[in-house]
C-alpha cells in the first residue's frame, strides 16, 4: 500500500492531476452547453473503428522505455457509449492487451464541433516481472486502468486522437471498419 501511495504523490502524478483538473470540469461543462447550444447528436450508431498508434511521448523518459504501438478496435453505440479492445506494446517491450467494456464519448466538446472528448475504463494485462510496479493497482499483471482521450475529426469518418495513458501522451488514428467494406 505504501509503494501505491508513494506512486500517486510521486512526480509522475502531477500530470495526470493537471489533466483531470481540466478534462473533467470541461466535459461537465461541454455536457451542460452541448444541451442548451447543441443538441447532443450520436457520433455514430453502432460504429465500429480501427485504431493505430505508432508512438507514445513520454513525459518522464527513462532509458528502459521502449517503442510503444498499439492497435485496437473500438465501437461507439447510439449514445456515444464506447467499448473495445487494444493490443500494444508497452514502454518496456512486453506485449498487453486493454480491454475496457465501459466508457463515453462527449461530442462537440467544448462547443467545438470536430472536437470530441472520451474515456474508457477496463481491465490491463502485460505488466508483470519486473515491471509489475508499474501500474497502480497491479494483481498478477492484471489492473483496473482508465484513460481520457481527445479526438478530432478529419474526415471520411477518420480521427485524430490523443489518448493519456499513465501520465504520457499516445498519438491514435482512428479507421472506421465501414471504409474497407467499399
Amino acid at each position: 500500500m505504501q509503494t501505491f501511495i508513494r506512486h500517486l504523490l510521486g512526480r509522475a502524478s502531477l500530470p495526470c492531476l493537471l489533466c483531470a483538473a481540466l478534462v473533467v470540469p470541461g466535459a461537465v461543462a461541454a455536457q451542460e452547453s452541448a444541451s442548451r447550444a447543441l443538441p447532443a447528436q450520436p457520433l455514430t450508431t453502432g460504429k465500429w473503428y480501427l485504431t493505430f498508434s505508432p508512438y507514445m511521448h513520454h513525459w518522464y523518459h527513462k532509458t528502459e522505455h521502449e517503442n510503444v504501438w498499439l492497435l485496437g478496435i473500438e465501437r461507439y453505440d447510439a449514445d456515444n457509449s464506447v467499448m473495445g479492445f487494444s493490443y500494444f506494446r508497452n514502454s518496456y517491450g512486453d506485449p498487453t492487451i486493454y480491454a475496457y467494456p465501459w466508457g463515453q464519448a462527449y461530442p462537440n466538446f467544448l462547443g467545438v464541433e470536430k472536437l470530441t472528448a472520451k474515456w474508457s475504463a477496463g481491465l490491463l494485462y502485460g505488466y508483470v516481472g519486473e515491471w509489475k510496479d508499474k501500474v497502480p493497482l497491479n494483481h498478477n499483471g492484471f489492473s483496473p486502468a482508465i484513460i481520457p482521450a481527445l479526438s478530432w475529426k478529419l474526415g471520411n469518418g477518420y480521427e485524430a486522437q490523443v489518448a493519456l495513458p499513465s501520465f504520457n501522451l499516445m498519438f491514435q488514428l482512428q479507421i472506421p471498419l465501414s471504409n474497407f467494406a467499399r
